[in-house]
């Protein structure tokens, strides 16, 4: 997985002489990445026992549809600071409230904030057996309280055994809006949800804006993460009826 966010805290760290081994490195992402493969293979080898369930997906999704997703989620400054604690996440920019203020300063950790947008489109992309984050962008910073709602663009659809679809898709969490009714009817700028495919072409923050100013300005300072993630779940069929 790929992140790209903007360091917002800058400090100061002091010269380091540790020396590291890249031959190392390189052996355990390849176990971690071989341990995801793992779950993954045995997701898919269990598709033959998911036929005798029938298919639990809710909707169809063909390359190229765009989801405006009704769901809409939002954090309070207590639960982010408990999940914060959990995850042993320390800066004061997600708790001291005596020298930032609680409802434009505190921040929500960017971890939680990609969980708001990834639960808002949970709804529509029903039942995803497993998931895979491929890459995430934050964009603009979320305050406790602010409600996030997603908007999902099917990128492609991959092949995969069984009686199982893996899609790429595109989820954009959006701050303050009703997505589905601000939104709909809209035209929204297509470079937003399929550019970026390769490192030479990935959209940068700033990128974001000037395409958010430019082609829908609504959109404006609203985008809080981009992630492009890669779901397995149940194809959908049509039951036909012979008379």
């Amino acid at each position: 997985m790929s992140t790209n966010k903007t360091m917002m805290f800058a400090f100061s760290v002091a010269t380091s002489c540790t020396t590291t081994n890249d031959a190392e490195e390189e052996k355990d992402a390849k176990t971690s990445q071989s341990q995801q493969q793992l779950f993954r293979d045995h997701v898919v080898s269990k598709a033959e026992t998911l036929i005798d369930l029938g298919s639990q997906s809710l909707a169809p999704l063909t390359p190229g549809q765009l989801l405006l997703h009704t769901m809409n989620r939002s954090m309070t400054l207590a639960q982010s600071q408990q999940l914060a604690s959990l995850g042993r996440i320390t800066h004061e920019k997600h708790f001291d409230t005596r020298k930032y203020d609680a409802k434009t300063e505190i921040l929500v950790p960017g971890g939680l904030v990609l969980g708001l947008a990834l639960s808002a489109s949970s709804r529509d992309l029903h039942e995803v057996l497993h998931e895979e984050i491929v890459k995430a962008s934050f964009v603009n910073n979320l305050p406790p309280d602010n409600v996030v709602g997603a908007i999902t663009y099917v990128k492609r659809l991959e092949s995969v055994p069984g009686d199982l679809e893996s899609l790429l898709v595109k989820t954009i969490g959006v701050k303050n809006l009703d997505v589905k009714r601000d939104l709909e009817g809209m035209e929204l700028p297509l470079h937003l949800f399929a550019g970026g495919d390769s490192r030479e072409e990935a959209i940068m923050p700033k990128d974001i804006e000037r395409i958010c100013k430019k082609h829908c300005p609504v959109l404006s300072k609203k985008i809080v993460v981009m992630a492009e993630r890669r779901i397995i779940r149940q194809a959908t069929h049509k039951e036909v009826f012979l008379l």
